[in-house]
């Protein structure tokens, strides 16, 4: 789910309809939906239907001052996993999205949109093209009005790109699901890796390699000085109950390990700060409670 304010007065939530769908027809299509925030009655009302296909994220983002928003689309229902996904463009004449441009995909799981200087960037995570989740991920970047292919990475079943900077060095984790192998068999404990962007080369190169367990999600949060990132961990091959972990920039010893947590079925982090600290909350997808977690430091 997704969320942009493309003027100061309207505010728009988009929702997947991988999650929550309304179907129409005998063929049954799937709509994703538009929300309009009213600052009036403080409610989001329906504002336009977009067709997906088993939509899994929504990302929002502006371009020069012009909204964009990209949905993953994971496959149809007739269960072809290989399909476009869409980036669609607000058009302030018709007051609509429309659609903008169109990507291949491989049961899209996730997008990520950043820019760096003058390069603006779309990562897709592709989880599996039918046969195997050892397939390419790719990078895109804007040139001349259109996202054009810059960069494939082979990912195993790919669910998150995570991009954060630290000292002005650019770096993009993935998050690494499942190796299908050809008889069945799946392994769920294998690497997660951190690519750091070689900007003479506009080029994402691999950096460091962290062990994970069915990951589904990367946060990149800060503490004062200190940049961390957290690791949703899902699944070990016998078990939704295991510890996800907390890792810590160590400059030239790359990102250390300073902390686990215990979760079930773990989903999505997030990270946030109030008056009363700092705190991570998980979503759990197995299990009734989520938990939110305040950070101590010393």
């Amino acid at each position: 789910m997704a969320q942009n304010k493309i003027r100061a007065s309207w505010w728009w939530l988009t929702q997947a309809a991988g999650v929550r769908r309304r179907r129409r027809g005998e063929g049954g299509e799937e709509y994703s939906v538009i929300y309009k925030w009213n600052p009036h009655k403080h409610k989001f009302f329906r504002y336009q239907s977009l067709q997906t296909h088993t939509a899994q994220d929504w990302e929002a983002f502006s371009i020069h001052g012009e909204a964009y928003l990209a949905v993953a689309n994971h496959r149809r229902a007739d269960n072809n996993h290989n399909i476009d996904s869409v980036i669609y463009k607000w058009n302030p004449g018709t007051k609509l999205f429309e659609v903008n441009q169109t990507l291949l995909t491989s049961v899209a799981y996730d997008w990520e949109f950043f820019r760096v200087g003058p390069y603006h960037f779309l990562a897709v995570a592709n989880t599996f093209d039918g046969v195997t989740t050892c397939i390419n991920s790719t990078i895109y970047v804007r040139v001349a009005g259109q996202f054009q292919h810059l960069q494939d990475i082979t990912t195993l079943g790919a669910t998150d790109w995570e991009m954060f900077e630290i000292d002005g060095r650019v770096f993009l984790a993935v998050a690494n699901g499942e190796q299908l192998h050809t008889r069945g068999s799946s392994q769920y404990s294998i690497n997660s890796t951190i690519y750091e962007l070689n900007v003479e080369l506009l080029r994402f190169l691999r950096f460091h390699d962290i062990l994970t367990h069915t990951a589904v999600d990367w946060e990149f949060f800060t503490v004062g000085t200190q940049s961390f990132l957290v690791v949703a961990n899902f699944y070990n091959g016998t078990s939704y109950s295991l510890n996800s972990a907390i890792y810590r920039w160590q400059g030239s010893e790359g990102f250390v390990m300073v902390h686990e947590l215990l979760t079930v079925g773990c989903r999505d982090w997030e990270f946030f700060h109030s008056s009363k600290g700092s705190f991570l909350i998980y979503a759990s997808a197995t299990s009734t409670l989520s938990k939110v977690f305040r950070l101590k430091t010393y």
